[in-house]
């Protein structure tokens, strides 16, 4: 199939600012710094100006909620998207309109034009809430484990929307699928075992805490499934533009994140990060005391940005077998960019993933999964064994609504 040229920049666009979402969260993680100057934890220290603290106390920037924040941020943009899409289109319909009123005969479309509805803008809160918990959980995850694994265990997706699917909306699933959700659990387990197993590396966590951040991940993979059961039960029926609904949800998960859960895990549930379980006023010091941080901060806000917009445009302009396909590219491409940062760009730094003999059983449990999703979604057939009705709505809305959650 040919693609217009704005669809091959979407699907470069996911790609590129896909991977630089992942790997530059993970590098945010790894990358350290000074931390604040707190007189009763360093008190026999004298005080330290920025970048000058003794090496010793430089720590990893592992904070969470710090990335979640970035990412509402940055889907908030999202929104001047659709307001700017909103005006060219208003501004389109006039020239069309004076054309025709002059009896010229223009080809040319617009866009429908979507209708401000009060209730997108509330009904969008709920799945925000939903996927600033499986953002944050994820985070958790990511800082003990390497980001190909992290994007690897995301494939549960497809067995927990095939559960909730069955058990909250009644929908039925073809043999066939309960097959590819039987191989995409294998699959995972494939990938989960290289993960623990490499824990003996100098550069891995020990393998409890591999253990803990793959079970965050899949626990987060859940939640993101979650949200996509109660955004169709909330916003089937409601008009609102993919940029509008990206930017109210960034909008609603910055407000609860700034106004009650970050202010809460920074001052009200103790922790190891200065007696906290994330200090804020710790976060912004470190930041502001590394320009690595700075830097990777703003790849992370841009590429999520452009991530949502490109991912528009795929929407609008492919079909869904780009986007299966493009979710394993994607993944091959995180892992490949790791290995290159680890032994071409920062040699056996702190930064990428190193190839261990463990890493064979990741590959093959990423094959497996590659393999199981294309079988979900009915691209690979056998018809000798299974029946494929393409045509029963019962089923309809199940293949294409697990491809609608958040590329982040």
């Amino acid at each position: 199939q040919k693609y217009s040229k704005s669809a091959i920049i979407g699907i470069v666009g996911m790609l590129i600012f896909g991977t630089g979402t992942m790997i530059s969260a993970k590098m945010m993680m790894e990358t350290s710094a000074c931390p604040e100057y707190r007189e009763n934890e360093y008190k026999d220290i004298q005080k330290w100006e920025h970048g000058e603290c003794p090496r010793y106390l430089l720590k990893k920037f592992e904070k969470p909620w710090y990335q979640t924040f970035v990412m509402f941020a940055a889907m908030v943009f999202c929104l001047l998207g659709h307001f700017f899409d909103l005006f060219y289109n208003d501004k389109k319909a006039k020239q069309l309109a004076e054309a025709q009123a002059r009896g010229e005969r223009l080809d040319e479309k617009i866009d429908k034009k979507v209708k401000h509805d009060w209730k997108a803008y509330t009904y969008i809160g709920i799945p925000a809430l939903f996927d600033m918990a499986a953002t944050t959980i994820m985070s958790y995850g990511l800082v003990f484990i390497d980001v190909s694994i992290m994007q690897m265990l995301r494939g549960a997706m497809v067995i927990f929307c095939s559960l909730f699917n069955v058990w909250c909306l009644k929908r039925k699933i073809r043999p066939y699928q309960w097959v590819a959700v039987f191989a995409t659990t294998v699959a995972l387990i494939l990938v989960g075992v290289s993960c623990i197993l490499s824990s003996n590396s100098s550069s891995a966590k020990p393998w409890d805490e591999q253990l803990l951040g793959c079970f965050l991940v899949v626990a987060s993979t859940a939640i993101q499934a979650s949200q996509i059961v109660v955004e169709d039960m909330l916003l089937s029926n409601i008009a609102a533009a993919p940029l509008q609904v990206v930017g109210m949800e960034g909008a609603w998960g910055l407000v609860t994140t700034l106004a009650i859960f970050w202010p809460i895990f920074s001052f009200a549930i103790p922790g190891p990060d200065h007696g906290h379980m994330e200090d804020i006023s710790d976060d912004f010091y470190m930041v502001a005391d590394s320009p690595s941080l700075v830097g990777m901060t703003v790849l992370y806000f841009f590429s999520i940005m452009l991530l949502n917009w490109a991912g528009m445009i795929v929407t609008q302009q492919t079909s869904s077998v780009v986007r299966t396909i493009f979710e394993a590219v994607r993944t091959a491409f995180i892992w490949i960019v790791n290995l290159m940062i680890f032994y071409v760009f920062a040699p056996h730094s702190v930064y990428g993933e190193q190839w261990t003999t463990f890493s064979w059983i990741q590959l093959a449990g990423f094959m497996l999964l590659t393999f199981s999703s294309q079988m979900y979604s009915g691209y690979v057939k056998y018809p000798k064994v299974f029946k494929y009705v393409f045509n029963d709505q019962k089923y309809e809305k199940l293949e294409t609504k697990d491809e609608e959650e958040n590329l982040v």
